[in-house]
């Protein structure tokens, strides 16, 4: 089907200002990353609408990357948990969960493990695939939106214990008023665990594979940081990679008892800049040193 471009400010400080890093990503489809130049979140504009998007992730977002589960199962039990370490590492592993909400759960594999672990425990998913759903439904899990930005948290004000959301805030349309509304249904004694891909430290291939058409949102611990104290949370613990994954940056955060201002600030906004610069510039040399090899063999 044809998708919908929009333009949209920075999610973070407002601003139009911005420098064009790329227009190229996975899979061939239209990322066009953009860096803003007053606080330095990266992120997509132009790019799809939110129409366009769902369309996208209810129908063809699993051929694209989750085809495994289209075929089998996928949870493992045996398989060591990575939230579930870091939570014990960092010492934010709870006595008891009531309530769990994993946000883009896909097929459940994370509400799996910790039913295992808290097994009187509601399980919630908000999740868009069709095929996920289905299997959800089989688990006992309970899909209480497909999109997190519909109308959903007002059935649930304080309820949640334990929210996940792994490697899904980088596909939010309004990654702020998702947060505001997640913060919502977030108990008093309630952890939210957030990882997403490190763009201080990215892979190799970056306009083959790290620039993603879904991910709308390229972060940082910077403008993580800024994101959290606009939506009224306060982040417990935060690191950059470990054993688990060296090119992720993830936290734990809980609702803020008092409001934090933001701190923009146009250092970030060079030192993201010079990151994604240099792995641009090392990618297009390998790149030419194929295409140079290639000509040789012919």
């Amino acid at each position: 089907m044809p998708y919908t471009l929009e333009s949209v400010p920075c999610n973070i400080c407002g601003s139009n200002n911005h420098h064009a890093v790329s227009s190229k990503g996975k899979n061939g489809l239209p990322t066009n990353v953009v860096l803003c130049k007053n606080c330095g979140l990266g992120y997509l504009n132009p790019r799809w609408n939110a129409e366009s998007y769902m369309s996208f992730y209810r129908d063809e977002y699993d051929h694209y990357y989750r085809p495994k589960i289209l075929k089998s199962e996928t949870y493992d039990p045996s398989e060591t948990n990575h939230i579930e370490q870091r939570m014990r590492n960092f010492g934010h592993f709870p006595e008891s969960i009531n309530s769990i909400l994993s946000v883009g759960s896909g097929e459940g594999k994370n509400l799996k493990h910790f039913s295992t672990l808290f097994p009187k425990s509601a399980l919630y998913a908000i999740e868009p695939s069709a095929e996920s759903q289905r299997q959800l439904q089989e688990f006992g899990i309970t899909t209480i939106s497909e999109n997190v930005d519909n109308d959903w948290e007002n059935l649930y004000i304080e309820t949640m214990d334990l929210i996940i959301m792994r490697h899904v805030l980088e596909h939010f349309m309004d990654p702020l008023n998702s947060l505001k509304k997640i913060r919502k249904t977030l108990s008093n004694q309630g952890i939210l665990y957030i990882a997403v891909p490190n763009n201080l430290n990215p892979s190799k291939n970056m306009e083959g594979n790290w620039f993603r058409n879904v991910h709308t949102y390229y972060f940082n611990k910077y403008s993580l940081e800024n994101l959290m104290n606009l939506a009224g949370l306060e982040i417990l613990s935060l690191k950059e990679g470990d054993q688990y994954n060296q090119r992720e940056v993830y936290l734990f955060v809980k609702k803020a008892a008092h409001s934090v201002e933001p701190t923009f600030s146009s250092k970030h906004f060079e030192q993201q800049l010079k990151v994604f610069s240099e792995k641009l510039r090392l990618d297009r040399r390998i790149d030419q040193r194929i295409l140079r090899f290639l000509k040789q063999i012919r």
